[in-house]
């Protein structure tokens, strides 16, 4: 009887702990306040009967060097806010960057629970809140065609890019909602269903074909290049391996996207969407050969500045005192205050090169875990995060950070102990 007892408050505790990490997946794209303490009640949580007790150096070097890494990237930057020129600036900063402890001492709490429903409740409330956020932003813009009476090639030219994501529960900076939805196509396409061949590709045609297509509202050039390239290196794999229902489900979206792009655009009308638009702006970059210029620019103030302080960086502040200095007045950059945008110049610029070298073991670390693990949603995660990160700066705000750091953790403790199972099939 007692341990009919015992056996239901474990099985509560840690169905609790699933609902958990579904809801932190789940707050990722919502607000900083939601967010936060949905991470912080795991944090809390994690303690309850879940609390490693030995902490040994072979342990922290082996099992969780990973996690390591993380907090040792927090101490950094915690060091850092006591020679940055705005201390108030680098205290906000720290505080909000805190998750790099807390979450790598979450996840070695929960390691010994660790288990692949865990890791798919922390995928699938990530994917239901950007699905959620992107049906508030279609319901919203069809309101205001009907109740406005607009054309509906509004849809095309006016509601893109800032226009386009102001419409959502919450507005997200269109690279990082271009990011959730690329790793959201990555787990849906990684998902079943149901048991139901033809019931399984019929949902999996609607939503791949769904977040394709919002990918135009978005309008944002990295994570349109980040589908193409894993769609070639995916489709490689099928032919390679012979999957060809699956190279069939895969194609039928993305020929539904071309379609339908196809019937509404051509060489005579591209020049005839707006510059925030995804055309506008391939237009403007490819057809017009302008390119982007304002990274560049700005990219070069920060290499300026990593030149004069290349050993701990300017501090956690970001500098922005130093960087204005090396810009034009009439820039961009100086205007609106940039950051680096790019997040391997961004730590350098913050953390000199000690800062920067940590990074690259974190990457470094997080990639032998992924091609150890043959989980190809593990996989696509890492690359996606690593080829954005060369256009954002995407550790420096809460959405991005909790982002990487939550599902980065989420993978590694799973797999860090040997777990061989198949990705999400």
């Amino acid at each position: 009887m007692v341990s009919r007892i015992s056996l239901k408050n474990k099985n509560q505790k840690i169905g609790f702990l699933n609902l958990l990490l579904a809801v932190v997946g789940f707050s990722i794209p919502f607000s900083f306040a939601f967010n936060s303490i949905a991470i912080g009640v795991l944090f809390l949580y994690s303690f309850i009967g879940f609390k490693k007790n030995k902490y040994t150096f072979s342990n922290l070097k082996n099992e969780f060097g990973i996690h390591v890494l993380f907090i040792i990237y927090f101490l950094i930057q915690f060091i850092g806010v006591f020679y940055s020129d705005d201390l108030n600036l680098g205290f906000k900063y720290i505080i909000q960057n805190s998750v790099f402890l807390i979450l790598p001492i979450t996840f070695i709490n929960l390691s010994d629970v660790m288990d692949y429903k865990k890791l798919k409740y922390g995928l699938y409330g990530f994917v239901i809140a950007v699905l959620i956020i992107l049906l508030s932003i279609h319901v919203n813009i069809f309101n205001k065609i009907l109740s406005q009476h607009l054309d509906y090639n509004s849809l095309l030219f006016h509601f893109v890019r800032v226009n386009f994501v102001q419409e959502g529960f919450v507005q997200i900076h269109p690279p990082y909602f271009g990011l959730m939805v690329v790793f959201s196509l990555v787990v849906v396409l990684k998902t079943t269903f149901s048991r139901n061949t033809v019931f399984n590709g019929i949902i999996k045609f609607f939503l791949m074909g769904y977040l394709l297509l919002s990918l135009y509202g978005i309008s944002a050039f990295i994570p349109i290049i980040l589908v193409l390239l894993l769609l070639v290196i995916y489709l490689i794999y099928l032919i390679k391996e012979k999957k060809f229902k699956l190279l069939l489900s895969i194609l039928l979206p993305v020929l539904l996207v071309v379609i339908i792009a196809g019937s509404i655009i051509n060489a005579k009308s591209i020049s005839k969407f707006p510059g925030e638009s995804l055309l506008g702006r391939i237009e403007w970059s490819f057809i017009k050969g302008k390119g982007d210029t304002s990274r560049p620019e700005n990219w070069k103030s920060v290499i300026s500045v990593i030149k004069d302080h290349p050993l701990i960086g300017v501090g956690t502040d970001g500098g922005l005192t130093y960087l204005q200095v090396y810009r034009s007045k009439t820039s961009e950059s100086y205007i609106n205050k940039h950051n680096a945008h790019n997040q391997y110049l961004e730590t350098q610029l913050r953390h000199g090169i000690l800062g920067f070298i940590v990074l690259l073991m974190i990457f470094y670390s997080l990639i032998l875990r992924a091609k150890k693990s043959r989980d190809s949603t593990f996989c696509a995660f890492i690359f996606i995060f690593m080829i954005a990160s060369i256009t954002e700066s995407y550790l420096m705000r809460q959405i991005g950070l909790t982002f990487f750091i939550f599902y980065a953790l989420l993978f590694s403790t799973f797999y860090n102990f040997g777990n061989d199972k198949k990705a999400l099939e």
